[in-house]
């Protein structure tokens, strides 16, 4: 072990390999060494094992134990806290690209990232999308076996965004489309949307209708928007 500790390690900070001479180092020596300064103005997080650490600028890591571990460093003030299937995790933003969320949690195969808020449907976490933390505190995310044939998977998307920034929202196929729609357009802060026609490749669907109804399953993108912008386009 005393071999170990006095050889070199290199750890990605930020995708970048940066080079330590220690076995053990602070959390302000992890900092300085990546760039990022003042250290006391960031937050630091060890990323290994399908699990996120804060690391405080005074605390201590092992990098003989944590081999194989990355970090993050964040240009913040504080962190926010989050629960993948039921374990504590923790970041340094208000917000996640799924992609990397994807890349350091360990997915079971078949599954879906499943983001769960009390009294609305649940968002399906898709490449590409964003989990923000910020405006609803501690999020739960849960993995589940994918898509049930009594369900859909819905976006939105229109010329103001796309709904949900997650990814996609999962419905029971019995579900009227214009409860999706009524949803998009509060997320998005969409004005009048009388006249808005609603397309699912390139075929007029009826909003009052199910999904069912209309004869969708599966995973449905929804263009929205006014007659002459061609139903919508996507952000």
């Amino acid at each position: 072990m005393d071999n170990a500790r006095a050889r070199s390690f290199v750890f990605p900070v930020n995708g970048t390999p940066v080079r330590f001479d220690d076995g053990e180092v602070t959390g302000r020596e992890v900092l300085t060494r990546a760039g990022l300064l003042p250290a006391s103005e960031h937050q630091l997080i060890l990323v290994r094992g399908g699990r996120t650490h804060l690391v405080g600028t005074d605390d201590k890591v092992d990098l003989v134990a944590e081999e194989g571990g990355a970090f993050r460093g964040f240009r913040s003030d504080r962190s926010f806290s989050f629960t993948v299937d039921e374990v504590g995790q923790v970041w340094g933003d208000g917000r996640i690209e799924v992609d990397e969320l994807l890349a350091i949690l360990h997915v079971p195969a078949g599954h879906d990232l499943v983001l769960e808020r009390e009294d609305e449907p649940d968002k399906i976490l898709r490449p590409g999308g964003a989990v923000s933390f910020e405006t609803r505190g501690v999020e739960h995310i849960v993995s589940r076996r994918a898509q049930r044939p009594d369900f859909v998977l819905v976006t939105v998307f229109t010329t103001s965004g796309v709904f949900p920034a997650e990814g996609a929202v999962r419905v029971p196929a019995t579900t009227p489309v214009a409860d999706v729609l009524v949803r998009a357009a509060r997320k998005l802060e969409l004005g009048d949307t009388a006249t808005w026609i609603t397309t699912v490749g390139n075929r007029d669907i009826d909003p009052s209708a199910s999904f069912a109804g209309n004869g969708l399953s599966g995973e449905v993108e929804i263009e929205w928007g006014p007659r002459e912008g061609g139903g919508g386009a996507r952000a």
